[in-house]
């Protein structure tokens, strides 16, 4: 199916240029000129006219336009527009003299007529290359909601025939805390801890996005059961700088790269070799950059089992294509000892990018 989609593009591109060339040989064929420097000469000003294209469409609309920069966009393309009419001019102009003998430069008014009509073709490409790009974007952007329609409501179905009564496991855990005695207040912070977690898996995660507060509490409080049952002196570090900032992201993006790495932490006698360093920060080019990188033991067989990933990372993987397409990286970096993950997600307007 995708071969066929670049075959038919590729076909209207081609079948476009030719229709192209036609126009133009029709508007400034010479009777008294052979008719081959002509043609070559207006294959030659076809092909310039890819240049505007080709900018319009892959730099200019997703640059400008779709970051509402409307005054860049049209001066941009003005200026595009008025360079590749210079260069067509003298360029084709020069290729027709060497083909033809004749200059184009013979009359004031044959130089202006052929300027304003490279101008007002080159003007027509732009304004269609970038009517072309914005209507292919807006049919793939609709195709991908369907998408995202679809796996969402799969999930939501496979969810609710593995959600167990979430009152009932709730006032268990209530129950179970308060036969806790209190002195013991590490097993009550574990269960309250676990409470606050589902809690947050069973509410608050209902809704497509969600405050990124939410998202770090719930972090914390994963990290903070998992330390639990850490051997003491085992390096665990989480960093959550103080300047994320107020926006929202789909839930529980970062839990699968958390699960990840305390899954395949290094379990080294000596527990100070252990370590798992997770930092959640903002930068100038990034507004949201998850770090994690964990000791891992190539002995005990841990890097090739994660380096060929579970299903949640392919899970999370499917979910960032799905919901930020284009505006997400994440790389997975082995060293000497220890195994790197980077999740960076940029933003829009406190949305996804466009």
């Amino acid at each position: 199916m995708a071969r066929k989609g670049k075959i038919l593009r590729f076909g209207i591109r081609f079948l476009s240029w030719i229709v192209l060339t036609i126009i133009l040989l029709f508007i400034v064929y010479d009777n008294n000129t052979p008719f081959l420097p002509q043609f070559i000469a207006t294959l030659v000003v076809t092909g310039f006219t890819a240049l505007p294209a080709y900018l319009s469409s892959k730099e200019l609309v997703p640059r400008f336009l779709y970051h509402k920069a409307m005054g860049k966009f049209i001066g941009s393309s003005v200026l595009v527009v008025f360079i590749n009419t210079i260069l067509t001019f003298f360029i084709g102009g020069s290729i027709y003299y060497g083909l033809s003998g004749k200059s184009i430069l013979r009359s004031t008014s044959v130089i202006l007529l052929m300027l304003a009509a490279f101008f007002i073709i080159n003007s027509i490409v732009v304004v269609v290359s970038s009517a072309i790009r914005i209507i292919v974007d807006r049919f793939n952007i609709e195709k991908q909601l369907h998408v995202v329609e679809d796996e969402k409501v799969s999930t939501e179905l496979a969810f609710l025939r593995a959600q167990i009564n979430p009152h009932f496991l709730f006032n268990v855990l209530n129950t179970i805390y308060f036969q806790i005695n209190k002195e013991n207040r590490e097993a009550r912070n574990s269960v309250e801890k676990l409470s606050e977690m589902l809690r947050y898996q069973l509410y608050d995660c209902t809704t497509d996005m969600i405050d990124i507060s939410k998202e770090l509490a719930y972090i914390e409080s994963y990290v903070a059961v998992q330390r639990l049952r850490m051997e003491a002196g085992t390096d665990l570090q989480l960093q959550i700088s103080e300047n994320m900032g107020n926006f929202k992201i789909a839930p529980l993006l970062i839990l699968p790269l958390v699960e990840n790495a305390f899954k395949h932490l290094s379990n080294f006698k000596d527990p100070t070799k252990n370590k798992l360093n997770i930092h959640i920060f903002s930068s100038e080019e990034c507004p949201f950059i998850v770090s994690i990188v964990n000791t891992y033991n190539p002995l005990e067989g841990y890097l090739i089992e994660q380096k060929q990933g579970g299903v949640g990372l392919k899970n999370l993987e499917r979910r960032l294509v799905l919901l930020y397409p284009g505006n997400h990286s994440l790389t997975q970096k082995r060293n000497l000892n220890t195994y790197e993950t980077i999740l960076k997600i940029q933003y829009c307007d406190k949305l996804p990018c466009s």
